[in-house]
This record gives C-alpha cells, sequence and structure tokens, in this order.
C-alpha cells in the first residue's frame, strides 16, 4: 500500500462529534464536597475574636489579619462536610451545529483524511481511492459514495485531479480547529498512528463510535502518570448513540474484541480503559521532548564548533578539518576568503528548540536538520530571525506542498 499517512492528526472536536452523533440537550447534576468550620461546634460565638470576625469589613486592616490568623490556627476548630448540588446544562447542538451522524465507512474517511498531511487550508491532494480502499478493507464504490456523503453533509469538499483515479479533498472546519473560544474554535484532539491503524479494524459502527468519542474525552489527560480509564453511564452513551441503542445493543457492541480499550462491565456504568500506546496526545509530546533533545545536541554541537572556529580565525590561524568537515556536513560553508570570516552561532531559547522538536514530530527530525544548513547560509548572517521554527515550518510546507492545486475547487 503507497497510501502516505502521518505519524499524527489533529482532528477537530466539533465536526467529528457531529460525525458520531451530538448528545441529545439534556441537563446533568452532579454534586461535590467542602471543609467548612463548624462554628457552634467550635464554641466561636463565645470567643473574644468572634466579633472581629463578625464585623470583619468594618475594621482596619490590622486587626483583619489578626482575626484571619487567629481563626486559621485555633486549637477548637472543628469542620463539618457540605455537599453542593451542581446542575449542568448540555447542548451540544449549539456548541457545536448539528450534521448527521455518518456510518463507518464516511466516518473512518473522516479521520483518515486528517493523517493525509493536510495543509494550512485542510486541503489534502491526490488520494486514491485504490489505496484507500485497500486500506480500509472494502470496495472503491464504497469509498466514492462515502465521499459524496461526505461532501452532502458538510464535512469536506471534493474532486477529482484531472485523471479518473485520484481525487482532492478540502476539510471544511479545518481553519477553525486552532481558533479560540471567543473567534468560534471548539478545540482539536491529537490521535497517532497506532490509534488509527487499530481504528479501522473495528467493524461495529456503534463501537467504533463509542471509542471515538472515548478518545477525544480522554485527549486531555496528558498526565503520563494516570491512568486512561473513563467511567461512563448507559444514559450518557446513549445520549449521542442512535435510539434503537438500548443497553445489551452497547454491551454487543463493545464486547468485540480491540487493542484500542479494555472494556469493563458494571450493573449502571461502562469502564473504558485506553491502551496508551494509542494516546495520540501522550505519545506526540513525548516525541516532541525526544526530538527537542535531539536537535538541541545538534545545534549546541554546531555552536560549539563556531566558536572554537571563530576562536582560530580571531587568532589568524587555520579552522582545523575537524571543524570545516562537522561544518560542512551541516551545509554551512567554509568562510575562508570571505569578508564575513566569523562564524555566527544559533544561541537559540529553549522556545525555539521546542517549535524544531514539534516539527520534528510532524515532519522529521532529519528533514528539520537538513533545513538548518540552508536557513544558516541564506539567513542566518543576514538579520536576526525573530523564530527559526516558523521560518523552517515556511520551508517544509513548501517543500511538502502544492497549494497551487486548491484552485481546483475554484
Amino acid at each position: 500500500m503507497n497510501l502516505e499517512l502521518s505519524k499524527y492528526a489533529r482532528i477537530g472536536k466539533a465536526p467529528l462529534i457531529k460525525a458520531i452523533g451530538v448528545q441529545e440537550n439534556h441537563k446533568e447534576t452532579y454534586y461535590t464536597e467542602s471543609q467548612e468550620l463548624d462554628r457552634t461546634a467550635s464554641g466561636c460565638f463565645a470567643c473574644p475574636n468572634y466579633k472581629n470576625i463578625d464585623f470583619y469589613e468594618y475594621m482596619p486592616a490590622e486587626i483583619q489579619k489578626e482575626a484571619c490568623n487567629n481563626c486559621k490556627n485555633c486549637p477548637h476548630a472543628v469542620y463539618k462536610t457540605i455537599t453542593h448540588e451542581h446542575v449542568k446544562y448540555i447542548n451540544e447542538r449549539n456548541m457545536y451545529g448539528n450534521a448527521p451522524r455518518l456510518k463507518a465507512i464516511a466516518l473512518k474517511l473522516l479521520v483518515i483524511y486528517h493523517f493525509s498531511c493536510p495543509d494550512e487550508r485542510g486541503f489534502v491532494r491526490s488520494l486514491s481511492p485504490k489505496e484507500l480502499a485497500s486500506y480500509l478493507g472494502c470496495t472503491v464504490r464504497s469509498i466514492k459514495n462515502a465521499n459524496r456523503k461526505l461532501e452532502n453533509y458538510g464535512y469536506i469538499m471534493y474532486c477529482n485531479d484531472g485523471s479518473k483515479n485520484r481525487f482532492h479533498v478540502i476539510l471544511s472546519e479545518y481553519t477553525t480547529y486552532a481558533l479560540s473560544a471567543k473567534e468560534g474554535g471548539r478545540g482539536y484532539a491529537t490521535f497517532n498512528r497506532c490509534f488509527l491503524d487499530e481504528l479501522v479494524k473495528l467493524q461495529d459502527l456503534n463501537q467504533l463510535r463509542v471509542f471515538l468519542r472515548a478518545a477525544l474525552d480522554m485527549d486531555t489527560n496528558r498526565n503520563p502518570e494516570r491512568e486512561l480509564i473513563q467511567e461512563n453511564q448507559y444514559s450518557f452513551l446513549r445520549s449521542f448513540l442512535p435510539r434503537y441503542c438500548k443497553p445489551n445493543i452497547i454491551k454487543k457492541a463493545l464486547s468485540a474484541a480491540s487493542n484500542l480499550f479494555q472494556v469493563a462491565f458494571g450493573e449502571d456504568v461502562i469502564a473504558l480503559k485506553m491502551n496508551p500506546e494509542c494516546h495520540g496526545r501522550r505519545d506526540f509530546e513525548k516525541n516532541n521532548k525526544e526530538n527537542t533533545d535531539i536537535i538541541k545536541k545538534y545545534i549546541e554541537k554546531l555552536d560549539s564548533v563556531m566558536k572554537h572556529a571563530n576562536a582560530a580565525i580571531m587568532k589568524k590561524q587555520p579552522v582545523t578539518e575537524d571543524d570545516l568537515d562537522a561544518l560542512k556536513q551541516a551545509g554551512i560553508q567554509s568562510r575562508a576568503g570571505s569578508l564575513r570570516k566569523l562564524y555566527v552561532p544559533f544561541n537559540l531559547t529553549d522556545d525555539d528548540l521546542k517549535d524544531l522538536g514539534c516539527l520534528g514530530s510532524t515532519y522529521s527530525v532529519e528533514s528539520v536538520l537538513e533545513c538548518v544548513g540552508y536557513v544558516y547560509e541564506q539567513y542566518q548572517s543576514k538579520f536576526k530571525m525573530s523564530s527559526i521554527g516558523a521560518l523552517i515550518r515556511t520551508i517544509l510546507k513548501e517543500n511538502n506542498s502544492q497549494t497551487e492545486l486548491f484552485y481546483a475547487f475554484s
């Protein structure tokens, strides 16, 4: 299979929740507990400090401070547990919009398109229906029918690329994923290839919907020390599944074996435990850290070589062959016979290195390092870069996209 898929993908919560099925409007009641001072049991009313607390706002600042300290350190204080009732109103149609939920192939395709290296407009170029059909284990006709559904429901736009064998796609809401809530953004989740490869194996449509919804909810669980466990009541699952999904149907759907989640059934709840290898957000951030460390060592080595070479130049001594070879391998030219004889070290900040580490996850560490020498020769000596990460990202995008094809939709 020649289908090119990225290691990670960001997928907007709004389109995916609509594709899975938005919850019916309802309200949730939940309870919290807090510890509050029991003034009667603590004997506060007989305490000489109580008058200062009772008239606290009218007292001078010094007395207020002393009164608070006396209460805080009171050895007679007795606390009681207070239960608070909270009501949360759920209206996903208002938050995410409304569109018909998708069937299995169309739902999987929507996820796959996000792994197909969309550009900043959500444009995905030159996809092969035959390769997609092979990956999903379906027919080419099924891919074409699913694309029509996706377009009719407003999830994508697509057209042929000039031949009968390939097509282009635009993800309709892609440009809104990174917007703030005030600007209309609803956030996005990060998935990895391990998650996608297991997802496409799911045969039961309702299992697919529940697992996707659970993965969306678990996306914010970034702490690797916390288990990836989520307990859902049947009523919650039924709120976004079709009406025919009674508890016994949900149990049957989730009983099918999968490497994505381990499922445990209770009388009122279902517990889902996610495979940590399939958690895209944690995997992405771990990969970012590893890539940042690799790039940091690479840049620090280059800076050290440049400083050593500069010291030789300042003393009017020849630069060592080892230093010249190290710079040459990085794509940095010799300064011999040049007016700009001294090398200018990168001296990158931690934020710069984190940006480059993120680019290493999005593209590859090798592709980022290949750009370092080019950027140095073209830009480093001419002006102080405000963001080397933004510059290399632009270069990589230009090398990996054909945005002129975007106008095929015009």
